[in-house]
Formats: C-alpha cells, structure tokens, sequence
C-alpha cells in the first residue's frame, strides 16, 4: 500500500486542534470562574443592601448611613468592573473555540482524504489480486 502523502499534515492538523482545544478549555475555565466571582460580589452586594434596609428601619446615624452608601458604591463600581471581566472572557472563549473548530475542519479534510486514499489503495489492491488469480487460472487451463 502506498503510503498517505499528506500523513504529516494530517499529523500536524490533529496537533494543532490539540493545543486549540486545551486553550479553549482554559479560556472556558476562566470564563466561568469570572462569572462565579461575578455571582459572589451580586450576591454579598444584595445582602448588604438588605443589611441597609433593615438596619434603616430601625434606626441609624447619618455618618452609618453615609457609610453604607459608600460601600455599596464600591460594590457596584467592583460587579461593573467583574461584568467586563466575564464579557472579555466570554469573547475570548469564543474566539478559542471558533479556532479550535477551524482546526476541526482542517484535520476532518485530511482524514477525508487519507479515507479515500486508503480506499483507492484496497481497490487496486483487490483489482491487483484479481489479476493474479485470473493469470493463474489461466494458466492451470492451459496445462
């Protein structure tokens, strides 16, 4: 049989989509832990609030309230920055896996190919063996 002649493109391919593909779980990874950081600071700012409203109703100073507007503003100014963070790692992943899929396609191609070169390879060989038999029989027929 002869051999594949793209076998090292193939290779490289399947490598490629390799690293392609631990860079996108990496990056999915990443995404994640950003969006459970971003559920955290949501969650511990919703109970702070609820911390002011209660300790409101029943009673504070002016300087305790200035104090929890003050926190609360920080909250809000650490979940915006947290949102950005989870969508810059959304896109990021994204990109990731629109690469990883390209080299999908590209190592798909090369097993095409290499299937249909194997293909071929049977048939000549069958057709090959066929040959044979038909000289041999022929031969036998003659004697």
């Amino acid at each position: 049989m002869a051999k594949f002649r793209f076998a090292f493109l193939l290779q490289l391919s399947v490598d490629r989509r390799e690293d392609a593909s631990r860079l996108m779980q990496a990056a999915q990874a990443a995404w994640l832990l950003a969006r459970s950081k971003l559920e955290q600071v949501d969650g511990f700012r919703n109970e702070y609030r609820a911390r002011l409203a209660n300790s409101a109703q029943t009673g504070m100073s002016i300087g305790q309230w200035r104090d929890y507007q003050l926190f609360l503003a920080k909250l809000d100014g650490v979940a915006d920055q947290q949102v950005f963070e989870v969508d810059r790692l959304a896109q990021e992943y994204e990109r990731r896996k629109n690469d990883w899929q390209e080299c999908e396609k590209k190592v798909k191609a090369f097993e095409a190919l290499r299937d249909r070169h194997n293909q071929a390879e049977l048939r000549k060989e069958g057709q090959l063996e066929q040959k044979l038999s038909d000289e041999f029989n022929s031969r036998l027929g003659r004697n």
